[in-house]
């Protein structure tokens, strides 16, 4: 929010508002991906989130192993 507003209050002409348009559907993109509820996709989200630091793999004991497994896979690959 504090970057949009400083983005804003910085705004002097029409093309520096659509730079601000840019931005905030990049923004929207971004949480789309990292917040995507499909089922199918579950796995990758606990993953992303793990690994940016908003979601602890403990939280996540009530998942089968299978689940649990796959997901330290994928923050096993983002490491190497």
């Amino acid at each position: 929010m504090a970057e949009f507003k400083r983005r804003a209050n910085a705004a002097t002409t029409p093309s520096e508002m659509w730079e601000i348009e840019d931005y905030l559907k990049e923004q929207r993109r971004d949480l789309d991906r990292t917040f995507d509820y499909r089922y199918s996709q579950l796995t990758v989200v606990f993953a992303t989130l793990i690994r940016q630091g908003y979601l602890d793999e403990d939280l996540l004991s009530g998942l089968s192993q299978e689940k649990r497994e796959e997901i330290r896979r994928m923050l096993a690959w983002h490491k190497g």
